[in-house]
């Protein structure tokens, strides 16, 4: 009865990805097992849909498994038909309960198996602590947390400027450092050099991270692997030219290494067609320092709601709550629309498909402005129109010329 009820639960994208990783599958039956893989097939294949379509979903079982005699198909499409209604909301809170209190037991044996046999290398309070307050907040009971952060440690935050610093100087005179917690947007027209400006920024970045911690670049534009060389550009200030040169004496990644302080350190997620769920997926298992949501806007999760507006509004914020969570700045990325076209310092109202939900749910909002003469093609704009990490004694708002070099996709300062 439990496999057929998880059944029509795992049937819907939601809960799928929030109960996956907490289903003892050893103690379904082999059928419930089968289906509930393939669900996630299915969810990878069909990006968009929120709940397995039958329909659409038995052909492709069928191809998955070709070995599987027409008998025992037939079994599961009577499984399957059997989950077509849905779970009322008590039956549905009590396996959700079961499931995350037997997720719970498992994980607690474990950690005492691994201490009886002295491989653990955490202390197993702070493992039984952790495995608690995640059953905790799981099943909605939380503990309440007070902020008991001493005055002198965030005194000293302040004072010694600590944060992340960007590649520019006229960000880091108007800025402070980027902080555990900042969540800003990064916007201009199209073609315009955002993509450049992320690259720029997020070697710089991750050279300032311990190394322990990485830059998570989660893209949603081109294919990702065109994104590679020109990080190696920007940490190395490279033409493509001089890369092929140092790849051919054998340095080049040695001198990235060098440069960024690990191979991977930056970290390029393709995430086409994902949503939210999927996202924190990448972010729990990344250890971020440093995140780019580059565009944020492309990214599902709030399409239930009826204005366009009202779905980026909610996206930005939950974005903000993640940069809270993960206690690491996060930059999203967005367009300026058409009215901001050829204009050095758009205005913050000019971001595109929203109101004032962006410029609600952010820190900073950073524009990167340009000029439609041919002559200022390699200069940009640098705006703040929202800047809530202003420094003492700075303005606000920069409104600063800076220059773009696409032979080694880098942002420079222009210095008299």
């Amino acid at each position: 009865m439990l496999d057929i009820t998880l059944i029509k639960l795992m049937k819907h994208r939601d809960e799928y990805y929030k109960l996956i990783k907490a289903i003892p599958m050893t103690a379904m039956d082999a059928k419930t097992q089968e289906l509930i893989n393939d669900f996630g097939k299915y969810f990878k294949k069909f990006p968009t849909h929120k709940v397995v379509q039958i329909e659409i979903f038995l052909p492709r079982f069928k191809a998955w498994h070709p070995t599987m005699s027409d008998d025992t198909f037939n079994a599961y499409v009577g499984v399957l038909r059997a989950s077509s209604s849905e779970v009322d909301d008590a039956t549905k809170a009590g396996i959700l309960s079961d499931l995350y209190e037997l997720d719970m037991g498992t994980k607690l044996a474990n950690a005492f198996s691994q201490f009886d046999a002295g491989s653990l290398k955490t202390p197993l309070i702070e493992i039984i602590t952790d495995i608690v307050s995640k059953y905790k907040d799981s099943i909605g009971t939380k503990t309440v947390q007070w902020i008991d952060t001493s005055i002198d440690v965030l005194l000293s935050e302040v004072s010694n400027n600590k944060g992340l610093k960007w590649r520019l100087d006229v960000l880091n005179t108007h800025m402070r450092p980027l902080r555990g917690g900042d969540f800003g947007i990064l916007a201009s027209r199209p073609d315009r050099g955002k993509t450049t400006m992320v690259a720029s920024e997020i070697t710089t970045m991750a050279k300032q991270l311990p190394n322990n911690k990485n830059a998570i670049w989660l893209n949603n534009e081109g294919p990702g692997k065109r994104l590679i060389p020109r990080i190696y550009q920007s940490a190395l200030g490279c033409t493509v030219s001089e890369l092929i040169a140092k790849n051919k004496a054998g340095t080049l990644k040695a001198e990235y290494i060098k440069a960024i302080g690990r191979i991977d350190k930056v970290r390029v997620v393709d995430i086409h067609g994902m949503g939210t769920s999927e996202i924190t997926d990448i972010l729990d298992n990344s250890n971020p320092g440093f995140v780019v949501a580059d565009m944020l806007d492309h990214i599902s999760g709030f399409r239930d709601m009826n204005r366009t507006d009202l779905q980026v509004e909610e996206l930005y914020k939950w974005f903000r709550d993640k940069a809270v969570e993960k206690d690491c700045p996060i930059l999203g990325t967005s367009q300026i629309s058409g009215s901001g076209e050829g204009l050095m310092f758009p205005t913050m109202d000019m971001l595109k498909d929203s109101r004032t939900g962006k410029q609600g749910a952010c820190d900073f909002i950073m524009m990167i402005g340009s000029s439609g003469d041919p002559g200022l093609q390699y200069a940009r704009y640098i705006s703040l129109p929202k800047n809530k990490l202003k420094l003492e004694g700075q303005n606000s708002d920069p409104r600063s010329e800076v220059k773009i070099n696409p032979d080694i996709n880098r942002y420079e300062d222009i210095t008299e």
